[in-house]
């Protein structure tokens, strides 16, 4: 049967070029056998013998899966150890032999590792080390991620579940019956949070290492939470939610949490459901007003404002000058008019145009209106115990979210590029206007306050 196997997957790869089968080697790798995930990020398992496991982890909700990962303990899973686990890192690729397409025996497996590449090769007695020693074995190389473990005995695999048989003792002994022994191979894939953030900002920085505080989790902040997440934010470093309110009814039609948030604290509720987007996600919630949480804010190396309230975020631009507080950007996004267009404005420490500059006086209008002259935000008015809002659809948070978002990455980069940028999404009602970097006003009374005339 095996060597029936290997004469399909022979012919599977006739008339392919070694780049096509390069490419596609692991899809002839992988068995029956359940794929596996790699929870820490290809840094932090480069040269690593010691310390990563091999487990079945079963969340609340969702399917069961088996990953490498550094530690046991994720949110909201429940998880059991099978063994311990060894990633090998080539700069290289893996494929196919002279003689063999896949290994499947141990005695095969060592023949098809002698004839890969010598920087491959030259590391078998590594692998066989770890192997013997009944570790799970991920070999990643640039073009495939691939998992391959011992077969033990009936006798041997007893003895092993039942602790009756030392780690120390079963190299030894495997080693003796190298010619009996089989192998499972299964493929990988590399999700853990970092690597996903990378995956789609190839060759940029993302938001990993950075302390980030989003004051807002309404409807623009809820998206940009989760966008913030997808780009790094929460890796190595915390985002933390401010926002003092609770999800209403009237809420999720926008909204990123749904049905059943609705009446818990919109800060928190985020938080959970962002960290079943990943359980690695550092992500924190404080409930409460915004502008008494200097210490979650003092901590932070960039504050995202999304309350799209003027005189909230007047107060944050005050704040972000205030002594103790060392956040090395301040971002504002909001929605104009409906959803007809969405701003951002980035204000980067030593800059010398202030969130206020944009308009000095709430008696006059902002000096870079997104709406054309006569066009305002239109209320609905409140019905079934609702307060008067604001309609527009859900694409203008996510717009925004996005705006701002890409914002957030380029200030990561050293790139800020124009500090306020506008989206119009009916033209009809909004001004088409190119990013711009505005220049301080000499009435803004909070530069006054701060510099002088």
């Amino acid at each position: 049967m095996l060597r029936q196997a290997e004469l399909s997957l022979e012919k599977s790869f006739a008339g392919k070029g070694g780049a096509e089968v390069a490419a596609e080697y692991q899809e002839y790798w992988i068995t029956k056998e359940p794929q596996f995930r790699v929870l820490v990020s290809r840094d932090g398992t480069a040269g690593r013998q010691a310390g990563l496991q091999y487990a079945v982890f079963k969340p609340e909700t969702g399917s069961p899966f088996f990953a490498i990962a550094d530690t046991i303990s994720l949110h909201d899973h429940e998880a059991t150890r099978l063994s311990g686990a060894v990633v090998f890192h080539f700069d290289a690729e893996l494929g196919p032999t002279a003689d063999r397409v896949v290994p499947n025996s141990y005695l095969s497996l060592e023949q098809w590792f002698r004839g890969q590449t010598a920087v491959v090769a030259d590391r078998w007695s590594e692998c066989e080390r770890a192997l013997l020693s009944g570790k799970f074995v991920c070999l990643a190389a640039n073009n495939c991620t691939l998992g391959v473990t011992v077969e033990l005995p009936v006798n041997i695999a007893v003895a092993v579940r039942a602790k009756k048989l030392r780690s120390s003792k079963l190299q030894p002994l495997l080693a003796k019956q190298k010619t009996k022994l089989d192998i499972k191979r299964s493929g990988g894939y590399w999700t853990g949070l970092a690597e996903i953030a990378q995956r789609n900002l190839h060759g940029i920085k993302t938001l990993d290492g950075k302390a980030i505080a989003l004051v807002g989790c309404g409807t623009l902040g809820s998206h940009l939470a989760k966008f913030l997440i997808q780009s790094g934010a929460g890796v190595s470093a915390p985002l933390t939610l401010v926002d003092g309110q609770v999800l209403s009814a009237g809420n999720i039609g926008r909204h990123y949490l749904g049905h059943s948030r609705i009446g818990e604290p919109k800060a928190s509720a985020l938080a959970e459901e962002l960290k079943s987007f990943h359980p690695q996600c550092d992500i924190r919630a404080t409930v409460g007003d915004a502008l008494a949480q200097t210490t979650v804010l003092a901590d932070a190396n960039l504050h995202v404002d999304a309350t799209g309230d003027w005189n909230t975020q007047y107060a944050l631009n005050e704040l972000f000058y205030e002594d103790g507080i060392s956040a090395d950007a301040i971002l504002h996004c909001w929605i104009s008019g409906n959803g007809a267009a969405v701003q951002a404005f980035l204000n980067v420490r030593g800059d010398k145009c202030c969130f206020r500059c944009l308009r000095p006086s709430m008696d006059a209008g902002p000096r870079f209106p997104a709406l054309k002259p006569g066009v305002d935000a239109n209320l609905a008015p409140a019905t079934c115990g609702d307060g008067n809002y604001i309609p527009y659809s859900v694409a203008a948070p996510a717009t925004a979210a996005g705006l701002a978002c890409d914002m957030a990455i380029g200030w990561a980069n050293d790139k800020p590029g124009a500090r306020l940028r506008t989206i119009v999404l009916d033209h009809e009602r909004g001004i088409e206007r190119k990013p711009t970097s505005p220049s301080a006003h000499k009435t803004c009374p909070s530069c006054l306050a701060r510099y002088g005339s």
